[in-house]
């Protein structure tokens, strides 16, 4: 009897064991997880959990190993022995957000994370598949950037309220900011061919520790693909990129075709891009509110020899706003050894005449056009430069890098007014001669040192006539800077320290020290001006300093603060530009002194399970010695002087300002596993005059900008909305930069885009892209821009890889 009761007991007990159910659980959330693959070993038996987490495993053998497998987690093994004592499984979540390395912050190779400062990275995929057509326009996809207009090839960034001058632009470490990039609207980034980056790194906030004067706003760094070397398994590495790509709203074509030939030691990257912008259709869906602010009823045709005004057939379309542009790039790469990189680089861009769309807008007081011309003539950039890297380390270096370049740059702009038959030409062109050196050491396993310097010389030359265009006649006309030329010398060293004072405290220090002096002369065509404007030299210095913490308060959460100062020597344009426009005439001014930044910010990152990021940064910067415009009255108490034949109110530049700039900007980014990811950025900046009591120039309204991609196997689809608020009248100031004239009675008013983009890879080497850019033809223009955005826009490309 006592045998038969342990048999059915045994009996019992086996068959609730065959029949075992488990429950397969977050093991941060506690959470039951649907849809996890169990199989065995040899892959015959397999199950799936449910809704609730649970999945039957009778099925297996007692000899099995079972392993859980889901898209979004680390896959798990144990015994199915195990797996029934325990009844439940606890999977971790994939750390999908893979770690970054950026090169800006310090000039070397290090952990994103290691970085306090705000760093946007625009990543060879987004570059590959962004269907935005040139460098300005593909800062919008970091969702962080404004980007100003003043015409249809250009493209003006916007860092924290900080624009042109005031934000150093760098390709391939090479610093473009020159003598003459001004305080309005620059569209220098457009000479970069998108075509040809590796990648993008935005640094927000004031960086001249490492990057010296200009970056108050930040630094946006361009770096351009290297020539890929061949190696033991192939020896001979070829290959290349081509595309065509197509735009409706603009008529746009652009071409591209790169090629690498690279052997063991020695490597050559070869590319050449051209692109054909026709003009502008701007969107039809429109407030009925807005009138027909931004449309284009009329433009000036010559017509029998006489500028006549002729109605726009299609008021949506902008005349005149199409232009094209030539890109090439030559690298040649050796690498004689594991620890020596050595990379020649050059870069020619050309542009046709570009049309500035603003001032073509003006009306005098009778309504007639005030230009009938005024275009900017090609914009021409050349640079030559030799960088050396070498990893073999010794006494004073881990890693050493310098870097020689040369560069060319040539500017024009050209002005004619309503039925006047003489043409205004003004011609710049600026050399310049850079060295920088840098170094990086670790001295132990916890503090790394830096130090580097710096040597920039800009030579300038400005040009001017005056064509009549009908009789052909030339004559001299007034330069826009000295027309005896300038020449500016910089020169700088910094040093950084980093050190872990703690398994939990990353902190770094660094200081930097700045010389700058200018010279420059005006000739006898400014004879009208007293000597003392004819002739302007100035020397200064600047000293500079950042200090900053890391505290990770644990694996996923980690703060940081910062404190830096920041500093912009004043340039040509601002010391010695001699500008008459609307009776007023901007003198020199050889006393001026750098501006200083002020800045203290506090950030905060926090992953979780490993999917998602949200980083958000708090930053105040307190502007002193800032440089405006301001009556100017002489010694003796006259404030107006006769120049070229007329009485004009003088202006000076002077260090006359104080101002207050602080906001904040959210990022949230999230890989909810292998085939979709989501970002979403949200940007605010305030900005006050503290001297005038005043609005700031150059604050953006709050924007930002929602993406979700969807990618698997060979198709990846985007659907992103691009968003910015009101810019109020009164948060505007009537000085030219913020443009009042562009905007309605009440301000820039807010707008939104919808768009799509699909990328389908048909092969390794074929793909096409297919985009819908501002799907609803929303009608709108971003704040201080001069030209209206394009409509609905279908972009088509055809990439091929070989």
């Amino acid at each position: 009897m006592r045998t038969r009761l342990f048999i059915l007991l045994l009996s019992i007990g086996f068959n609730s064991l065959i029949a075992q159910e488990i429950l397969v659980k977050n093991i941060r959330t506690d959470e039951p997880l649907e849809n996890v693959a169990i199989f065995n070993q040899h892959m015959d038996k397999s199950t799936i959990t449910d809704e609730n987490g649970v999945a039957s495993i009778g099925n297996f053998n007692k000899t099995d190993t079972l392993f859980f497998q889901h898209p979004s987690y680390e896959r798990y093994k144990a015994s199915y022995t195990s797996v029934v004592m325990s009844g439940i499984i606890m999977l971790e979540r994939k750390n999908i957000l893979i770690p970054e390395f950026v090169i800006t912050a310090s000039k070397y190779r290090e952990n994103k994370r290691e970085v306090p400062y705000l760093i946007d990275v625009i990543s060879p995929q987004r570059i590959e598949y962004s269907p935005l057509l040139n460098s300005a326009e593909l800062l919008t996809s970091s969702g962080n950037i404004f980007v100003q207009k003043s015409q249809a090839g250009g493209g003006s960034p916007v860092l924290r309220g900080f624009e042109a001058n005031k934000v150093l632009l760098v390709i391939d470490g090479v610093r473009m900011n020159n003598a003459i990039y001004r305080s309005g609207h620059l569209q220098n980034s457009l000479t970069i061919d998108n075509a040809i980056l590796e990648r993008v790194e935005v640094i927000y906030g004031p960086t001249s520790v490492m990057y010296g004067s200009d970056a108050l706003g930040g630094v946006v760094h361009y770096i351009t693909k290297n020539p890929e070397l061949g190696d033991s398994i192939q020896p001979t590495n070829i290959g290349g990129t081509a595309y065509i790509q197509g735009a409706s709203a603009t008529s746009s074509i652009k071409s591209h075709l790169d090629f690498n030939l690279g052997f063991k030691k020695l490597a050559f990257l070869s590319s050449i891009t051209h692109s054909s912008y026709g003009d502008i259709q701007i969107g039809y869906r429109r407030n009925p509110f807005y009138g027909d602010w931004g449309k284009q009823l009329d433009y000036v045709e010559r017509i029998n020899g006489k500028d006549s005004l002729v109605k726009n057939s299609n008021s949506h379309r902008i005349r005149g706003t199409g232009f094209n542009q030539f890109d090439l790039l030559q690298k040649i790469r050796y690498q004689p050894g594991s620890y020596a990189d050595l990379v020649l680089n050059i870069q020619y861009s050309t542009s046709s005449d570009i049309n500035r769309q603003d001032q073509l807008n003006d009306r005098s007081e009778n309504g007639s056009p005030e230009f009938s011309e005024w275009y900017y003539g090609p914009q021409n950039r050349l640079l030559a430069m030799g960088k050396i890297s070498l990893s073999k380390p010794n006494d004073f270096y881990d890693n050493f890098e310098t870097t020689i370049a040369y560069q060319e740059v040539e500017e024009s702009r050209n002005t004619r007014g309503f039925r006047d038959d003489t043409l205004y030409s003004q011609v710049e062109k600026v050399k310049i001669i850079s060295a920088n050196i840098d170094f990086h050491k670790e001295l132990t396993s916890r503090t790394t040192v830096g130090y580097g310097f710096e040597l920039n010389l800009n030579d300038v030359t400005s040009e001017a006539t005056a064509n009549h265009i009908v009789t052909k006649a030339t004559w001299p006309s007034l330069t826009r800077y000295p027309d005896e030329g300038t020449q500016t010398v910089t020169s700088g060293a910094y040093v950084s320290y980093k050190a872990r004072l703690h398994p939990k405290i990353l902190t770094s220090v660094g200081i930097r020290y700045q010389y700058y002096s200018l010279k420059s002369k005006y000739s006898d065509l400014f004879g009208d001006l007293p000597e003392i404007f004819r002739d302007v030299e100035i020397e200064n210095q600047a000293i500079t300093s950042s200090l900053s913490f890391i505290i990770n308060q644990t694996r996923s959460f980690n703060w940081n603060v910062i404190f830096a100062t920041g500093f912009r020597s004043p340039n040509l344009d601002d010391l010695a530009k001699i500008r008459l426009y609307s009776g007023k005439l901007t003198l020199p001014n050889e006393s001026l002194e750098p501006e200083y930044a002020y800045n203290a910010e506090v950030g905060f990152s926090k992953t979780f399970d490993g999917y998602i990021r949200i980083n958000g940064n708090y930053f105040f910067t307190y502007l002193t010695n800032a440089i405006t415009r301001v009556p100017y009255v002489s010694p003796n108490g006259d404030s107006t002087i006769y120049f070229q034949g007329k009485e004009a109110y003088t202006y000076q530049n002077a260090n006359s300002s104080e101002a207050l700039l602080h906001g904040f900007s959210l990022n949230m980014i999230s890989d909810l596993n292998s085939n979709i990811s989501f970002k979403g950025t949200l940007n605010y900046t305030y900005g006050r005059n503290l001297s005038e009591k005043a609005p700031l120039s150059h604050i953006p309204p709050v924007f930002g900008r929602t993406e979700i991609s969807y990618q698997i196997k060979k198709l990846v689809f985007e659907a992103y909305l691009i968003y910015a608020g009101w810019k109020n009248i009164d948060d505007m100031v009537d000085t030219g930069e913020d443009k009042i004239d562009e905007g309605t009675v009440f301000g820039f008013p807010g707008w939104y885009t919808i768009n799509l983009n699909t990328i389908y890879n048909l092969t390794d080497y074929l793909t096409i892209q297919l985009a819908a850019e501002n799907v609803t033809d929303n009608f709108y223009k971003p704040f201080a821009s001069g030209v209206p955005a394009p409509g609905i826009n279908l972009v088509g490309t055809l990439r091929v890889k070989f």
